[in-house]
């Protein structure tokens, strides 16, 4: 059931209930609107994107259209599916098929097609690509693409267990909701992933411990894997109870906080050009008020919480909108282990600072199960 938003007015004190509206009753198209949307602000879909070219139809042997290719910061293939409702049109299938497609695709072919997508020459195409995946001698791409299955509703349990059964053979293959709430002339899209929810921490954990032990890992891959290895055995010598089971080829790792969406985690990113590791607190609840409620209530502890962590904590209430995040950041030329014992000790101190306060502000919230 798709939550209802409430708009208020501060200067006058009244509230406004929105409700959800469906896709096709809106007059939304999947080709004109949907896939356009997506194309200028990837983030809608919950993750950062590369868009390489959309209603691609160079398949061998094939006629069939995929409405968006894309690339993520891993330098995987990702395979965008849009759908106005998913019931009953076989989405899953469709992009299963694509991925198979697209598997055996080459670093050159995608530079070609982004270069004829965005009508660029192949040289800067390339020098794109390896800007955005921050690596300069990114040349191979992984051959199992991701899937990101982008819909205004999921009713169709056939499909959402379909999409379950597969992410439990190591297919990773996202379910990404697009709720739309008419208002005043304008329309407010609240993009909620579906499927994994933040609260799977468990089947998470099995999920990196499959992709860990399989082979054919990219470049890329290996160096997360390397790198957030490298933190967890500086972290399990100050905080052995809460060090996850397993590194990560991602370049992100999280600790579970106990409740649902909210999780603590290092994040290796560039941000502004600048490489840099962020140890956060992460508020991804499917509610944005409770996400900043809860990122306000810790600013108002700023002091407290720094002088556990040390000084430069930074709080960003409205992230992507959406989400909240409390952090501490470093900027950082050659990885080295300094930087990934400093990552170590400052989620150490920053779960000790936090957690506490977070069960006082939580407290009669159910606790996420173990």
């Amino acid at each position: 059931m798709k939550e209802r938003i409430v708009v208020i007015q501060p200067k006058v004190g009244e509230a406004e209930v929105l409700r959800p509206v469906g896709l096709s009753e809106l007059g939304i198209r999947e080709r004109q609107d949907l896939e356009k949307w997506i194309q200028r602000n990837p983030v809608i879909l919950g993750t950062r994107l590369l868009i390489i070219t959309t209603e691609f139809d160079g398949f061998d042997k094939s006629n069939k259209r995929l409405d968006i290719l894309a690339l993520d910061e891993d330098g995987r293939l990702v395979i965008v599916e849009l759908k106005r409702d998913a019931s009953g049109t076989l989405a899953d299938l469709q992009a299963i098929r694509y991925a198979a497609f697209c598997a055996n695709m080459t670093f050159d072919e995608i530079v070609r097609y982004l270069a004829a997508h965005a009508k660029l020459s192949e040289d800067l195409a390339r020098q794109q690509i390896r800007a955005f995946v921050d690596d300069s001698e990114f040349s191979a791409l992984n051959s199992k693409p991701r899937i990101i299955l982008a819909a205004g509703s999921f009713e169709d349990q056939e499909l959402t267990s379909c999409v379950l059964w597969l992410r439990s053979f190591g297919v990773d293959i996202t379910c990404v909701e697009l709720a739309c709430y008419p208002n005043n002339g304008n329309l407010l899209i609240a993009p909620r992933i579906i499927i994994p929810l933040p609260e799977t921490s468990e089947f998470i954990v099995r999920t990196e411990k499959k992709q860990i032990s399989e082979s054919g890992l990219t470049r890329r891959q290996r160096l997360h894997l390397e790198r957030t290895e490298q933190i967890l055995r500086h972290f399990r010598e100050v905080m052995p109870g809460r060090a996850p089971a397993q590194a990560s080829a991602r370049n992100y790792l999280q600790i579970p906080s106990g409740y649902g969406g909210i999780h603590f985690e290092w994040w290796i990113r560039k941000q502004h050009q600048q490489r840099c590791l962020d140890v956060c607190l992460h508020f991804e609840t499917g509610s944005p008020n409770q996400n900043r409620g809860a990122c306000e209530y810790l600013r108002k502890h700023k002091a407290e919480i720094e002088r556990r962590t040390g000084k430069g904590l930074v709080f960003e209430p409205r992230w992507s909108a959406n989400w909240s995040s409390v952090y501490l950041r470093k900027e950082r030329g050659k990885w080295d282990d300094a930087i990934a014992k400093w990552a170590a000790l400052r989620m150490a101190a920053l779960i000790n600072a936090t957690q506490p306060l977070l069960d006082a502000y939580l407290r009669d919230r159910p606790k996420a199960k173990k």
